[in-house]
């Protein structure tokens, strides 16, 4: 009866985390080009770490079994970040980034050991309970482990299945397990472990396990960067992809610190972003890179056209349903929305000041008016337009932004047209598999076709009612259904009712997050780079060149 009725059972409600779809394509995106790096797996010892845990326990003998491996892991994986805390503040150097940020249950714990006097102690097994229980370090049954490592160690071939439970493969999760091994007292591990016992002096004596010390634990490290990478050529072309994107981010850091004239860089999301898409520095400074470096700096160039689009849509979507909620007219199709949209007040001033009679004209202003590439500071280019669609939109809470909103995002739109050159295809040299883009209207594909088959002779209001009608509400309705089929989750922000289209849950235009701060972390690990605990500034290593070097061939 259960499985009949099932259907029947109210869909879990969450606000959806992209409502357009128009994420998808970047995050498919950035997926190939940084794989084996995720924006959960942020450091870089526990690829090393989660098969060592998993080859002691097989050494000791231990009775395998999902209940025990479960045990291990939880007391093991809390263990490691309440050593990565103790030794940040041991070493008084407050840099989480070296020690404990992003360790599994940090935040949790942090205030925990950071009260631990010298003559306290904690029951470990306390917080690595599997009970609800306030001081639980982390939910997942398997820690940080089943909830964030568990598939990317497994898609790079360091862990696997045994039975029922995770295990490390022979080949290359021993490897892993027997580096890691190397360095540390495993057995003092353990026994603090089954001990249940933990004490400031026994965390200080475990600290060759924070994450701070792989550096100096050799064997560890040659193989963790190995992997990385992808030394010794283990990994195929996923491999080569990680490496070509990991020696971009290090090819930046240098021609940043050279170009101010210092040692170190200034170096965030916002500026990889604007100097990968144009191929320059800040200041339109010249960036020479190495032909391997240049084609995949080119391919994240594609991800960030794509995220552009997709910003500048979802800010549309978002000024259509504050409007809609605002004015709360009686509307039942799309037709009827469009026709509404176009004559309210917010479109008529976005119209009046985009200053056009049609998109094509539109069109001709944009190219008239293009910066160069290079010029990506300059407030009318499209690197400049997407962070400025942000800034409004964080101003929504303190006045009315919808027309300014959609003015901006008009013109972003136009610009990304008048960048495109309209030879080869939108997505080269990049791919999807088949019929993949169908799921998801707003597409690099589709900006082109609309341009050229629809937008061309409608007004400006006409154009922005048709972006905010098909790309917006229709769009975000076939997303939600889909969802609400296939995953029996309802995450409509404007749903169709007796009283018409009624705004639910208003949506937060956002930019997607292309691994960037994961990989950051990956490097400072590995020794590549140092970063102060504020992460602001960025200095790249001598181990550091000699990988941006390594990746030039």
């Amino acid at each position: 009866m259960a499985t009949r009725t099932a259907w029947l059972k109210k869909p879990h409600g969450t606000k959806g985390l992209d409502p357009l779809g128009a994420q998808a394509p970047c995050i498919n995106l950035y997926g190939q080009l940084m794989p084996g790096i995720t924006n959960v797996t942020a450091r870089a010892r526990y690829y090393s770490f989660y098969p060592w845990a998993l080859w002691k326990f097989d050494q000791l003998g231990r009775t395998r079994t999902h209940a025990e491996v479960s045990r291990w892991i939880r007391r093991a994986d809390c263990l490691f970040t309440m050593v990565g805390i103790r030794h940040r503040i041991a070493c008084g150097d407050g840099n989480a980034l070296k020690h404990d940020a992003a360790l599994i249950g940090s935040q949790t714990l942090g205030p925990i050991v950071s009260r631990l006097g010298e003559r306290d102690s904690l029951s470990l097994s306390r917080y690595a309970t599997n009970e609800d229980a306030p001081e639980r370090y982390f939910m997942n049954l398997l820690g940080g482990l089943g909830q964030y490592y568990l598939g990317t160690l497994d898609g790079l071939k360091i862990l696997g299945r045994s039975g029922h439970t995770p295990g490390y493969t022979p080949e290359i999760g021993s490897a892993m397990a027997k580096a890691f091994d190397a360095h540390v007292d495993g057995d003092h591990f353990v026994k603090t472990m089954d001990g249940d016992v933990v004490t400031a002096q026994r965390l200080d004596q475990l600290s060759a396990f924070c994450p701070c010390q792989l550096a100096q634990s050799t064997q560890e490290h040659s193989v963790l960067l190995d992997l990385f990478f992808d030394r010794q050529g283990q990994h195929g072309e996923e491999g080569k992809q990680r490496r070509a994107s990991l020696g971009l981010l290090l090819e930046m850091i240098s021609a940043l610190a050279s170009a101010s004239g210092k040692s170190d860089a200034r170096v965030d999301h916002h500026i990889f972003r604007a100097c990968a898409y144009t191929g320059a520095l800040a200041g339109g400074g010249q960036w020479n890179l190495p032909s391997s470096i240049e084609a995949t700096r080119k391919r994240w160039a594609v991800y960030e056209r794509n995220e552009l689009l997709s910003v500048a849509v979802q800010c549309i979507f978002w000024g259509a349903l504050r409007t809609l909620e605002e004015e709360r007219p009686l509307l039942n199709t799309i037709d009827a929305f469009r026709a509404w949209f176009s004559k309210t007040k917010n479109v008529a001033s976005a119209a009046a000041a985009l200053g056009f009679a049609s998109v094509t004209k539109g069109m001709e202003l944009a190219r008239n008016a293009l910066p160069d590439v290079a010029a990506w500071e300059d407030e009318r280019h499209e690197i400049s337009l997407g962070g400025r669609l942000l800034e409004l939109y964080a101003e929504s809470n303190q006045r009315d932004v919808v027309a300014d909103l959609l003015t901006a995002s008009a013109r972003l739109i136009l610009t990304l047209l008048a960048r495109d050159t309209f030879t080869g295809g939108a997505y080269d040299p990049m791919a999807f598999p088949k019929d993949y883009l169908s799921l998801y209207p707003v597409n690099l594909v589709s900006l082109r076709s609309r341009w050229q088959d629809t937008w061309g002779k409608q007004s400006g209001a006409e154009w922005l009612a048709w972006l905010a009608g098909h790309w917006g509400v229709e769009t975000h309705l076939r997303v939600a259904l889909r969802k609400l089929r296939q995953q029996s989750q309802d995450t409509f922000h404007v749903v169709p009712s007796d009283h018409g289209l009624v705004v639910a849950h208003m949506p937060e235009p956002t930019y997607t997050t292309p691994r960037f701060t994961t990989s950051m972390q990956v490097l400072q690990d590995l020794g590549a780079i140092e970063r102060p605990a504020n992460g602001e500034w960025t200095h790249l290593n001598p181990l550091g060149e000699q990988l941006r070097g390594e990746c030039h061939g």
